[in-house]
This record gives C-alpha cells, sequence and structure tokens, in this order.
C-alpha cells in the first residue's frame, strides 16, 4: 500500500497565484510582472536502479530551491500542474492522460536553485507553494518543451463527509514535534511504516486525492466534502493480512459469490478515520498532456 501511494500521488496543493490592487493602474505606470523560474537548473538521467536500502524518496522545495533524486518526471510535473476545479489537491496519475510511457519509467535526478533576489521570498512558507509551481513550469517547459491544456467533465465521484460518530482525529499542533519523514510540496508530511502510513499537518482536500489513488485504478475519484478546513494528523493502517491496497466503496447491487477481497476503503476510513464516502456526481478535473520531450540534460 505505502509503495502504491510514492509512485503515484505525492505532489502539489491548489492555490491561486495572484494581488489585489487598492486603485485601478495605468498600463504605462504598471509595474513589470516578473516571471519566475528557477535561477540555475541541472537535470540528469538517472540509470543507477532502485536499490533495497535506498530509504525514502529524496524530491520537493530545499532552502533554496528544488531537489529530486533518482524519481519519474512525473512529480515535478504532479506538483507543476494542479486541478483549478473539483477541489482536489493535486493529479493523481489516472487523471492525467497523453504522457510518453519514459515519463513514468526513466528517472532523473534534479537540482534547482532560485535566485538571490527570490530567496527570501522562497522561505516564507505561504509564498513557496506557488513559487514552486510557477518555477517548476517553467522548468518543464524549458527543457521538456511541454504543452498541457486542462479538461473538466461531470463525472461519478465519492463525496468525503464527516461520519455521524465525527472524526477520529486530531487537529495538527503546530509546537508539537513530529517525527521526520517526507515533507509534502503542499504542506504536511508523510511518514510511512510497516504498520501504515502516518500524515501530519495534513489537509483534508489532500488526504481526499491519497485515498482516491490507493483504491483500486477504476474506483470514482475522492472530493473533500467534510466542511474541516484546518491541518490534521491522522493515521491509516492496513488491516491484518492485508497484502494488497484496499478496495474502493463496494458498488451497489447484490452480494458478489467472488472471494472476499478484504475490508473496502470506505469500511477503513469509517472505522480509523471517522469519514464515510458518499456517492455523487461532480465537475473532475483531467490534464492533457499534448506536447513532452526527454528533458535536455546538463
Amino acid at each position: 500500500m505505502i509503495g502504491k501511494i510514492f509512485v503515484v500521488s505525492l505532489l502539489g496543493v491548489g492555490m491561486a497565484m495572484g494581488q489585489a490592487a487598492s486603485a485601478p493602474t495605468s498600463a504605462a505606470t504598471a509595474a513589470p510582472v516578473k516571471t519566475l523560474a528557477f535561477d540555475v537548473v541541472s537535470i540528469r538521467q538517472n540509470t543507477a536502479g532502485i536499490g533495497r536500502q535506498a530509504g525514502l524518496p529524496v524530491f520537493g522545495p530545499t532552502a533554496d530551491g528544488y531537489r529530486m533524486t533518482n524519481m519519474q518526471l512525473m512529480l515535478p510535473i504532479l506538483t507543476a500542474y494542479v486541478p483549478q476545479t473539483g477541489g482536489a489537491a493535486f493529479f493523481t496519475n489516472n487523471q492525467v492522460t497523453g504522457l510518453p510511457d519514459w515519463v513514468e519509467t526513466e528517472r532523473y535526478d534534479i537540482d534547482a536553485k532560485v535566485a538571490d533576489d527570490d530567496r527570501a521570498e522562497w522561505q516564507k512558507p505561504a509564498e513557496q507553494p506557488a513559487m514552486l509551481r510557477a518555477m517548476l513550469q517553467a522548468l518543464l517547459v524549458d527543457r521538456c518543451k511541454i504543452v498541457v491544456h486542462r479538461d473538466v467533465k461531470e463525472v461519478p465521484v465519492y463525496s468525503l463527509v464527516i461520519g455521524k460518530n465525527g472524526p477520529k482525529f486530531k487537529e495538527t499542533n503546530p509546537e508539537e514535534e513530529h517525527p521526520g519523514g517526507i515533507n509534502l510540496p503542499w504542506g504536511g508530511t508523510l511518514v510511512p511504516s510497516q504498520d501504515g502510513m502516518k500524515l501530519y499537518g495534513a489537509s483534508m482536500q489532500s488526504l481526499a486525492t491519497l485515498l482516491s489513488q490507493i483504491g483500486r485504478m477504476d474506483s470514482r475519484p475522492i472530493q473533500d466534502k467534510t466542511g474541516l478546513t484546518g491541518k490534521y494528523d491522522l493515521t491509516i493502517k492496513p488491516p491484518p493480512g492485508m497484502g494488497g491496497p484496499p478496495s474502493g466503496p463496494p458498488q451497489e447491487g447484490g452480494a458478489s459469490s467472488a472471494p472476499d477481497p478484504g475490508p473496502s476503503l470506505s469500511s477503513i476510513i469509517a472505522d480509523q478515520l471517522g469519514l464515510d464516502l458518499e456517492p455523487a456526481k461532480a465537475p473532475v478535473e483531467s490534464l492533457v498532456i499534448d506536447h513532452i520531450e526527454k528533458p535536455s540534460q546538463n
């Protein structure tokens, strides 16, 4: 379960980038809009393979830029482009179409640095997510010639709602120290273990998108409708004897003669998190890759 979460998820939360003006400004006096881009970028293909002792994946923002080691380009793509409608924190793999096979198979190292003039803003937690997305988009356009467009369709989904007995997790205490793990680009920390996974400082929007990925690939997307707007600490444990990722919520209909596949995702989150899944129809955004090339290396 944890391996699948790593490969497919992790990246980016939706935040609009803009600013309000106190008074109309004429085109003649308007300050030029600065193009956000990394100052120095190194990209190299990594052919070392995956070792058993490789440890946690290395990717994400650093104090002075962005670093990714021995990972697929799917990760910076999912970080750079996040849904603008539908309430998802990031695109799941099956919501991205048009990708050539090499994007998900070849591995690369990326080391990107922000300019000295941008570093102070970059190190502000409130500013960094939007800056990271803009800079990664510029990197992908420059080095991979990427061209994308977005498509929105109304499809069957599951709404993530609070169960009748309330949530079974706590709001994050900023003063409380958490164990080290993967610092997610949209905020929060993922700590995987043999016992399951722990999320610290996670939004419900992010949780809903992760749950979409844990389920079967043909499962409906899961959208946050809990009304919870804070950051939370929570744990998801696989049931005893469960060898693979939990299946999606059960479909309507009679009992099946097939062998019991184990607890469904809906029962797991109800029992462990105090949340329910309700069938619905809603707009779901997908990302279409119109063109992408292998990155120019240096």
